[in-house]
């Protein structure tokens, strides 16, 4: 063990944990992200082709959550996060898209 590596954990533990979180939670971000994306932009829902774009805009935002993920302690800690901009996102959602529909 070199003296950089002593008395720091690891950042790869609980990689189940951390990998549902991202993937759970970070799709439900991404969908409401994606939402809040088509019904804020100029025009609404009702421009031609910006469902298109906001379908193409889930992965890479699925994708950044599912990686930063990796950055928590714990996987509950992850979830937790990840989980709750998720909620917050969708009631956001929620909120707004009566306005812009």
């Amino acid at each position: 063990m070199t003296s950089k590596t002593r008395g720091r954990e690891p950042l790869s533990r609980d990689w189940i944990g951390k990998t549902l979180a991202g993937v759970i939670g970070g799709f439900g971000l991404a969908i409401a992200v994606s939402g809040l994306f088509a019904c804020l932009t100029s025009g609404g829902l009702a421009v031609q082709d910006k469902q298109q774009v906001a379908m193409w805009l889930v992965p890479p935002i699925w994708i950044a959550a599912m990686s930063a993920a990796f950055a928590f302690r714990t996987g509950a800690r992850a979830g937790w996060w990840l989980g709750g901009i998720a909620v917050i996102a969708s009631v956001c959602l929620g909120v707004v898209h009566p306005f812009f529909s």
